[in-house]
């Protein structure tokens, strides 16, 4: 005998309203508590089996969505090609949400995405939120993976990452190998993880090679032009003395660029710089920008295919931490031939 809506919600105790919510999968309008007990009377009837099936073939979006903090940065601009080259192949569309670096936006971003029945959201976290305030897609059963970076205090999330400690140690070792004793890092904001795996690759080479960590050559920015540039003059007007700079991002390292040249340092006679990320105009600074080089198609990429397996029902359970490599150029003393 067919099981109807109407005796599903007799038996759960609630209208016939709010069972069609729940088998549609509607976020809003019901409680945790009461959404369980309809799924309990749903599989208990037998329910659930034919009608998720059929919600299985119907309901598909055929989106994608990708969260990211500042559209505008070049870094975060390739990632979002690659995500929908990727996804385009897989006959998927990519909707891109730009939170502006807040953690506010993020949070009604991810909710309206989950209204909107979107497959699957790739996130690139603004802030410092913890894992306990973005579980509403993992909730109502939205696959959700993170890239570059991780949630605070959490690295179990499953993603697709940098080494970023191991880069920025390269980066300080070979500005150390150099000759410089004095290096000066820009780091960008206090509890994002990009920004404090890449200071504790910093602090853990001065460590190794006994060159000291001295807090006060440390400037925090947000990774943009304007917070490089500003850090430098920081550090001029602090009367600190450095020979090197490690930037957290080409952006920063861009105005920290600009910043030396205002205070007629000659880079790199006299100031050596290496950035982050080796975005596509990098190479046309003046002089061509020593840099890490990340892998970003194929962060982008990888993102898009770890989440595409998870909308189809297969299992991953391991993140990706793909390997940048230090590239230089002409802002440092050591050049590839």
């Amino acid at each position: 005998m067919k099981v109807t809506i109407e005796e599903i919600a007799k038996i759960a105790g609630v209208s016939k309203a709010t069972v069609s919510r729940v088998l549609n999968d509607v976020p809003e309008g019901v409680g945790p508590e009461t959404r369980a007990r309809v799924q309990q009377v749903i599989e208990k009837m037998n329910y659930s089996t034919d009608r998720s099936s059929f919600m299985t073939r119907t309901m598909r979006s055929r989106s994608i969505a990708l969260v990211l903090p500042d559209i505008t940065n070049p870094f975060f601009a390739d990632i979002a090609k690659a995500v929908e080259a990727r996804a385009k192949q897989a006959d998927y569309i990519t909707i891109l949400a730009n939170t502006d670096f807040s953690e506010r936006n993020e949070i009604k971003y991810l909710a309206s995405l989950v209204a909107k029945k979107i497959d699957g959201i790739i996130l690139v976290p603004s802030g410092v939120h913890t894992r306990n305030e973005h579980l509403t897609p993992e909730k109502y059963g939205i696959p959700m993976i993170l890239l570059d970076r991780n949630l605070a205090g959490d690295h179990d999330w499953l993603g697709v990452y940098s080494d970023n400690e191991y880069a920025s140690f390269r980066s300080c070792e070979t500005l150390i190998n150099n000759g410089s004793d004095r290096i000066a890092f820009l780091s960008g904001p206090l509890g994002v993880s990009t920004s404090t795996e890449r200071l504790d690759g910093y602090k853990l080479a001065l460590k190794q090679y006994g060159s000291g960590y001295d807090p006060h050559l440390v400037k925090y920015g947000d990774y943009t032009v304007e917070s490089g540039y500003k850090a430098v003059i920081e550090l001029e007007r602090a009367g600190e003395k450095y020979s090197a700079i490690l930037a957290a991002n080409d952006m920063m390292a861009l105005g920290a660029l600009n910043a030396l040249k205002e205070l007629s340092y000659k880079v790199p006679e006299e100031v050596e710089l290496i950035g982050f990320d080796n975005i596509s105009f990098s190479k046309y600074f003046d002089p061509p920008l020593s840099t890490i080089q990340q892998p970003t198609v194929e962060m982008g990429v990888r993102a898009a295919e770890m989440l595409l397996s998870l909308i189809g029902g297969q299992t991953v359970t391991e993140s990706v931490r793909l390997q940048p490599k230090i590239l230089m150029r002409k802002t440092t003393k050591v050049r590839s031939t």
